[in-house]
């Protein structure tokens, strides 16, 4: 749109509401050519229209607020067009700077370093998740080309390849780890977003002139959510207490998957569990900012306990700072991947993912009438201060649900564990045909 005429001032922007649709143009009536772009979000931008070499350019100053003011922007303005004027290009520092952009794997060096910065909210394990998605599909496939000359028929391409696995590897990292990257679509849809974030950061620092991604027809996400019935949670249980007891699995791991049926927390929740962390007078679980997903706002996490949750906490062996310590140094356990594995196919549920245990505490809480705030109590989600004041009474809730869900999970008959827990490559006969299965153990 044409938009108005008038001079800019704090009190005109301040009057000025976002249009509802597209964007309205403020042009200054000082400045011939400046003007203030006001979007339908809100986001106010300081602009120049300007001629140089016959060729009519926009110069973007900046968006309003510190430090650009209608006073500062003006007069960044009447610089540019002096430049102009003169026969030198306001934009010359800008592109150069774009054009020493670089290759995507120096933008991408950049971007986890400065733009931590611009996004100080943005969690440690979001950023490791990001790293992984460009070392494992993009460095491999397009770290070498220059950011600014990506075309959408590149990215389709790339898009493609990972989505077909071409970035599947499969080797071994370390003494007792391997890494397994299959690629596949939801790789695809992953990595996309990644390369989408750091791109559309490289545009607002003026670095791109424009982020491709978003013209792309993206491929969708292939992670899916799968509860458990209620005769798989049940046969799930017994087969752990029945692996342990076989010594295919230690107790550490056997409690492990226990305290995440039993309380819909997140694996990284449990496994890096610190004594400390366990208030056994009030029955929960208390993380501190640092291992939350609201660790940005400082935040700490309830978890309530479950009789049978908190039994299992009760009966643990103290052997360092972690509930479930490494047999090397003082780490959480490791090798949960490959015991969860076993159990699994045990069980005869091999497609269901440990995450996926976390779903189904949910669902069994909603399915025994559990409102989802009651079920979000339950889970340990963050809330708002207002909701915090009512803890005392929601905990107690809480933990009612958490003990209906444990009676899903927990048959009748369930079997004791093995409270010494077995030895290290000891060999059992679980299966009752001769097959032995060797102790998983961490380390």
């Amino acid at each position: 749109m044409d938009g108005i005429r008038a001079r800019i001032t704090i009190r005109l922007i301040d009057a000025t509401s976002a249009p509802s649709e597209g964007e309205l143009r403020i042009w200054d009536t000082d400045v011939r050519g400046f003007m203030l772009r006001i979007a339908k979000s809100g986001r106010k931008t300081y602009c120049l229209k300007y001629r140089y070499s016959n060729r009519q350019r926009w110069l973007t100053i900046g968006e309003h607020g510190s430090p650009w003011t209608p006073d500062t922007a003006r007069a960044r303005a009447k610089e540019a067009l002096y430049q102009a004027s003169h026969g030198d290009d306001p934009q010359a520092v800008k592109i150069e700077t774009r054009a020493k952009s670089g290759t995507i794997k120096e933008l991408f060096e950049r971007y986890f370093v400065e733009g931590r910065i611009d996004k100080p909210l943005k969690r440690d394990s979001s950023w490791k998740v990001d790293r992984t998605n460009y070392t494992r599909h993009i460095e491999p496939l397009i770290g070498k080309r220059i950011a600014r000359e990506l075309t959408l028929s590149d990215l389709s391409q790339w898009q493609a390849q990972v989505a077909a696995g071409k970035t599947s590897i499969d080797v071994k990292t370390r003494k007792q780890g391997r890494a397994i990257v299959t690629g596949g679509t939801g790789a695809a849809a992953r990595s996309m977003r990644t390369l989408s974030a750091m791109m559309s950061w490289a545009v607002r620092h003026e670095i791109l002139d424009q982020n491709p991604c978003g013209k792309i027809q993206k491929y969708r996400d292939d992670q899916r959510e799968r509860a458990l019935t209620e005769d798989e949670a049940t046969r799930l249980w017994t087969m752990i207490a029945e692996a342990e007891k076989a010594w295919v699995i230690t107790k550490d791991f056997a409690d492990i998957f226990r305290l995440i049926m039993l309380t819909g927390a997140r694996r990284t929740e449990i496994v890096a569990l610190r004594w400390s962390e366990v208030d056994f007078d009030r029955a929960r679980l208390v993380l501190p900012p640092v291992r939350t997903k609201m660790g940005a706002l400082n935040r700490s996490r309830y978890i309530v306990l479950s009789a049978p949750a908190l039994d299992i906490l009760q009966k643990g062996k103290r052997r360092g700072e972690h509930v479930f310590p490494s047999s090397v140094g003082d780490k959480p356990l490791v090798g949960v991947n490959r015991a969860w594995e076993k159990v699994r196919t045990l069980a005869g549920i091999a497609d269901v993912r440990l995450h996926d245990l976390r779903h189904s505490f949910a669902t069994f809480a909603v399915e025994n009438g559990a409102s989802l705030f009651q079920v979000g109590r339950a889970l340990g989600h963050a809330k708002s201060v207002s909701t915090e004041r009512y803890a005392h009474p929601t905990d107690a809730g809480a933990r009612a649900i958490a003990s209906d869900v444990a009676a899903r999970f927990v048959p009748p008959s369930a079997p004791p564990a093995n409270d010494d827990g077995p030895a290290d490559g000891v060999q059992a006969d679980l299966f009752g045909d001769g097959r032995a299965a060797k102790v998983l153990t961490g380390g």
